[in-house]
C-alpha cells in the first residue's frame, strides 16, 4: 500500500512539473533625485511600432497617474509626428530633448520592451525521465536517438525609466520600473501588470 501512494506521489509530482508556470518579477530602483523632485510636466512615451498599442497605453498611463495628482502628457498627443524609429542617433535625442525644454517638459517616461528570449527546455515528464534513465542500461547506447519532449519558455522583459531632461543632459534615468514575465498567461494582462508596476513607482509623489 505505501509503495503505491509513493509511486503515485511521484507520478503526480513530475506532471506538475512538467506543467508550464506563470511568472511575474517587478522591481524598482530610484534615485535620491527622484525621491526629493516634484514629478510635473511629465511626458509619457510608449516606444513601439505599434501606434495603436502606443495611444492605448499612453492613455492608459496618463489617466492612472493622474488620478495620483501628476499632470501628465502623452507623447501622441505632444508629439504626434514623431514616429517610432528601432535607432536614433545622439543628433536625433538631444532635438527631442530641446523640443520637450521649450514646451516646459522636464521629465519623460520612457516604456519599451527591453527583450524577449525563447528558450526550449525538456519538460519534466515521465516519459523525459525514463529517457533520462536508459544511457544507464549496459551496453551502447546512442544517446542522440532518444526523443525528448519540450515546451518554449517565453520571457519578457518591460521597463519603464524615468528621464530628467531639465537638469541634465546625461542619458541616465533618475528611476526604473521593471517587470520580468515568465510565459504569461495573457498579453493584455501582461500589459495591465506593468502598467501598475509603472503606477507603483510614483506612489506618494
Amino acid at each position: 500500500m505505501k509503495t503505491t501512494t509513493l509511486t503515485f506521489l511521484i507520478f503526480a509530482l513530475l506532471i506538475c512539473m512538467g506543467c508550464s508556470t506563470s511568472k511575474t518579477i517587478p522591481s524598482q530602483w530610484v534615485s535620491a533625485d527622484f525621491k526629493n523632485q516634484k514629478i510635473d510636466r511629465l511626458l509619457v512615451y510608449a516606444n513601439t511600432e505599434d501606434t495603436n498599442l502606443q495611444v492605448e497605453f499612453e492613455n492608459k498611463v496618463a489617466l492612472s497617474l493622474t488620478k495620483q495628482g501628476l499632470s501628465p502628457l502623452k507623447m501622441h498627443v505632444i508629439f504626434p509626428e514623431i514616429s517610432y524609429k528601432e535607432n536614433r542617433t545622439q543628433e536625433e535625442i538631444n532635438q527631442f530633448a530641446l523640443e520637450c525644454k521649450n514646451k516646459n517638459i522636464n521629465k519623460v517616461l520612457l516604456a519599451s520592451r527591453k527583450s524577449m528570449i525563447v528558450d526550449t527546455v525538456n519538460t519534466k515528464s515521465l516519459h523525459n525521465y525514463f529517457n533520462t534513465l536508459e544511457p544507464l542500461k549496459l551496453g551502447k547506447t546512442d544517446v542522440n536517438s532518444l526523443v525528448y519532449d519540450k515546451k518554449e519558455i517565453i520571457t519578457y522583459t518591460l521597463e519603464a525609466a524615468v528621464y530628467d531632461i531639465g537638469t541634465t543632459s546625461e542619458d541616465k534615468p533618475i528611476a526604473t520600473s521593471t517587470l520580468k514575465a515568465i510565459n504569461p498567461k495573457s498579453l493584455d494582462k501582461l500589459k495591465e501588470e506593468f502598467l501598475d508596476a509603472i503606477v507603483l513607482l510614483f506612489k506618494n509623489k
